[in-house]
């Protein structure tokens, strides 16, 4: 939910507290000699000086306040927004998550199931091709701008920093790279010393069709710049495989990169696939962007391929063609339903070809 600022609500407290001067009452100045008058107006300027400077500041956060109050865009936790459900009624909260659901949905079942794939997931959202050895995923551009610690999450956990949200687990897709026979190695290491991410090369091409129905296809690679070098991504990703752990309280084990790190392009230690290079994931010092020149709109859906790079494959460095990326069949049109006028004229047109037929008593 969301909420709007409003003007009123936040006034720095020295935009009322002016400066006096002089601070003391008039009867006790006459009792001050010379030296003390001098001493005391050192004291005034001193403390002038500290005093007005924020008088004036807080007269520009003011006025700056009610400017943001007048903006449409500006948003904060002070005043809910006539539109946003109310907090207490659950029948309202629900119909905003359903809604929610119902547009991701959308986008999730955008293409049709690419041909000769299994599904394994328990929504369409995931498929592998053992025989080409392929995985597919579907998903959605989610940011096109900014600094990147990955290149796709799953939906719901780091589409702030990610170019692609996907609707499958990453568990899921790491159990569909090795239902392929791909192999994981080892997460990046930073103790005693730091080692790279390793593991099986793949590459990872993104599909999708534009407002005309055309089919697109590029390198993920492309998507990614350096932040110095403002070239693309040139290492493939490697199958890191992330790693397991156990909450102390409950006993349930969890696949770490299901908290959003799926493909990665800063280095951790959760990261499903990863750049088998240093790639700071400090948030003042992250080596990749978002090539936004290059990213279609932000919601644009898309399908993201997965191919491990297997030796002697001659297909490996292939981008997959436009038959992957089939659109959903139109359900067949039903037939008008006839008006009750139009009912009668059938029923006495079925009763007079009877009448013909049988003859008439």
């Amino acid at each position: 939910m969301f909420m709007k600022s409003v003007s009123g609500l936040r006034r720095s407290v020295l935009a009322h507290k002016r400066c006096q001067w002089p601070p003391v009452a008039g009867g006790a100045v006459t009792k001050i000699n010379r030296a003390g008058w001098v001493a005391l107006l050192l004291v005034h300027i001193a403390v002038a000086g500290s005093a007005w400077t924020p008088v004036v500041e807080a007269q520009d956060d003011t006025a700056k306040t009610e400017q943001a109050a007048e903006s449409q865009d500006e948003r904060s936790l002070g005043v809910a927004s006539p539109d946003d459900p109310d907090p207490y009624d659950d029948a309202a909260i629900q119909a905003e998550l359903e809604e929610w659901d119902r547009q991701m949905r959308a986008m999730a079942d955008k293409y049709a199931a690419p041909p000769g794939a299994k599904q394994i997931t328990k929504l369409p959202d995931l498929w592998i091709d053992p025989k080409a050895k392929r995985v597919y995923i579907d998903g959605y551009v989610t940011m096109r701008k900014g600094a990147l610690e990955m290149f796709a999450c799953p939906v719901g956990t780091k589409e702030h920093e990610s170019i692609v949200a996907a609707f499958a687990k990453s568990k899921e897709v790491h159990a569909g790279l090795l239902a392929l026979g791909t192999k994981s190695g080892t997460p990046v290491s930073y103790d005693p010393e730091f080692k790279p991410p390793t593991g099986q090369p793949v590459a990872v091409w993104v599909t999708w069709r534009d407002e005309a129905g055309k089919f697109k296809v590029v390198d993920a690679r492309t998507w990614v710049q350096n932040n110095e070098t403002k070239k693309p991504l040139a290492e493939q990703w490697v199958f890191a495989g992330s790693q397991l752990w156990t909450d102390p309280v409950d006993k349930v084990t969890h696949y770490s990169a299901d908290s959003g790190d799926m493909i990665c392009v800063s280095n951790f230690s959760s990261a499903m696939l990863d750049v088998p290079f240093s790639s700071s994931a400090q948030a003042g010092n992250l080596l990749f962007l978002a090539h936004t020149e290059r990213i279609p709109e932000q919601a644009t859906p898309v399908r993201l391929v997965l191919v491990p790079q297997f030796e002697n494959d001659p297909t490996a460095t292939t981008p997959p063609d436009e038959s992957i990326l089939p659109m959903p069949q139109k359900a067949a049109e039903k037939p008008a339903e006839k008006s009750d006028a139009e009912k009668t004229g059938d029923a006495k047109a079925k009763t007079d070809t009877s009448k013909k037929a049988t003859g008439t008593r």
